[in-house]
């Protein structure tokens, strides 16, 4: 008998709710297998093109579709995926096929020749094309990812005062890789202003797609711009002196336990003096000159000496940006308790303020930090409270909560899978092996048939063998009888199921003695010996 009709037999032997039970399990165990097959199968995708315009990325979808290439869109279909394999290929084919445009048009624009053309549309031509290599060079900026550039050139008039300067405006569409540092904009700014002659900073204007103005419009006034500058500078000195005292209170306190806070005074004056000094007492000789006269009644000499005194010239000049005054401001926590090992179980101490000598140990090293200067007027104040750590336990309390429940989803769905996996090959290992034990003889699997090597003529000891093997024995007492009889009714199920078994066996053999008397007689006389009461 086959392996499938055993199978089948062993199927037809269970319980309604045991087949359900298996079918179900067997459902489930394929489609987690087949979900992980799909998974394992898909293909590694990688980026082909991003940051495309509309139209772009429509051609390049419609060739993908006409191909039957896979392809997935992200970004709001401005970047196109394909499998990881084709990326290289498919991007140089359709680079040359001209199936994505390489954005703005440049210089480019005259490779193709001007003979014929206007004096107006070379004008133009250029204009187009200084704007499209303006547009290329600012879009290279990581933070940006698309640029436009409009440029204003007027013409030039031979007369200096009635000459209008050019301008522009830039349009920029940043990305993903955040804002644009002032720094950043005044770079793009000086980009679009050199390579214009004549135009300067301010006549350069530079917003975002939102409609934000990203540039100065008081960038051409220097008094506007040195006072930015200087509280730029201001602000860099007092960052760099609070953090000075931060870091250190940081690591001797704890993180979040103190709060540091300097405001500087800067002088931005430029001072040059210059003094010159002469010692008297350094007269040296350099020259020395002798006259003599000679007259009728007398002669006369005179002497003249050339001195050189030396002289001490001191030239100092202070940079602006000196600090003048410095206000330092402190703030401690309570210090936290200290819990030791025999405190576990009792109630938590509250924290205790610093102590006088504390607070003054603490005052000296932020001093020493930030170069504190009393002679230059500077001020310090130190104080202690106890923080509001609220939102910041609420916070932490969210995120562990948010880590747990990640965690318990990842492993809920990973153990569910493995748990399926896991009963899907216990429940086939199972089916496989209880077919298998069956030995392909269906009085095993109790079905209510008789098997066809019982049928016909065979010896004794052949029957005997079949009978002896595949029939559980009959309970004590019990010899062969029909299901319904009434004393089968009050037995078990197990009980009852060998004594049908028997039963069938019993009516194939009566059945054979009536074929073959000769052979049959000697095994029932050892059936009814062994097997009934």
């Amino acid at each position: 008998m086959s392996f499938f009709q055993n199978l089948r037999q062993f199927v037809l032997r269970l319980a309604p709710g045991q087949r359900f039970l298996l079918a179900a399990v067997l459902i489930g165990g394929l489609a987690v297998l087949g979900g992980i097959a799909y998974w394992a199968g898909q293909p590694d995708y990688a980026l082909l093109f991003g940051r495309l315009e509309a139209t772009d990325a429509s051609r390049v979808v419609e060739t993908l579709r006409t191909e039957n290439i896979p392809y997935k869109l992200e970004d709001g279909g401005g970047a196109i995926y394909v499998p990881r394999q084709q990326v290289y290929d498919l991007r140089l084919r359709f680079a040359g096929e001209g199936v994505v445009s390489e954005g703005p048009v440049g210089y480019e624009l005259f490779n193709s020749g001007t003979i014929g053309m206007t004096d107006f549309m070379q004008k133009l031509n250029y204009k187009r094309a200084l704007e499209g290599e303006l547009a290329r060079t600012i879009s290279n900026i990581r933070q940006v990812a698309q640029a436009r550039v409009h440029l204003v050139l007027p013409e030039r008039s031979p007369f200096r005062d009635r000459q209008t300067k050019p301008s522009a405006s830039v349009v920029l569409q940043l990305g993903g890789g955040g804002g644009l540092a002032l720094d950043q904009i005044e770079g793009v700014a000086s980009l679009v202003a050199g390579a214009v002659e004549g135009m300067s900073l301010s006549d350069v204007t530079v917003l975002d797609t939102r409609g934000t103005l990203l540039s100065n419009p008081d960038a051409g006034n220097p008094d506007i711009t040195l006072t930015s500058n200087q509280l730029r500078t201001q602000h860099a000195v007092e960052e760099h002196l609070a953090q000075s005292g931060q870091s250190m209170l940081d690591r001797m306190l704890g993180p979040g336990r103190a709060v540091v806070r300097v405001a500087a005074q800067l002088d931005f004056s430029r001072t040059i003096e210059e003094n010159e000094a002469i010692d008297p007492e350094s007269a040296t000789i350099i020259s020395e000159e002798r006259l003599e006269e000679q007259a009728a009644t007398d002669n006369s000499n005179a002497m003249v000496r050339n001195y050189e005194l030396s002289r001490k010239r001191e030239r100092t000049e202070r940079t602006a940006g000196a600090v003048e005054v410095l206000t330092v401001s402190v703030v401690l926590d309570y210090k936290p308790p200290i819990l030791l090992a025999a405190d576990t179980d009792e109630e938590t101490p509250e924290p205790e303020p610093y102590s006088p000598q504390q607070i003054r140990e603490i005052e000296n090293l932020v001093k020493n930090a930030v170069g504190f200067d009393a002679e230059r007027g500077d001020r310090f104040a130190i104080h202690q409270a106890r923080f509001d750590t609220t939102i910041d336990d609420q916070i932490a309390e969210e995120m562990d909560a948010m880590t747990k429940n990640e965690r318990f989803q990842f492993y809920l769905r990973y153990g569910l899978m493995a748990l399926a996996l896991v009963l899907a090959a216990f429940l086939i290992r199972s089916t496989v092996s209880s077919v298998a034990s069956a030995g392909g003889d269906p009085l095993a699997l109790g079905v209510g048939q008789a098997p066809p090597a019982l049928t016909g003529r065979h010896t004794a000891s052949d029957l005997a063998d079949r009978t002896t093997h595949a029939l559980p024995a009959a309970p004590d007492g019990i010899a062969p009888a029909p299901a319904d009889d009434p004393y089968a009714s009050k037995l078990s199920p197990e009980a009852k199921h060998r004594l049908n078994a028997q039963h069938m066996v019993y009516e194939d053999v009566k059945q054979s003695v009536t074929e073959n008397p000769e052979d049959a007689a000697e095994l029932l006389k050892s059936w009814i010996a062994e097997d009934t009461a």
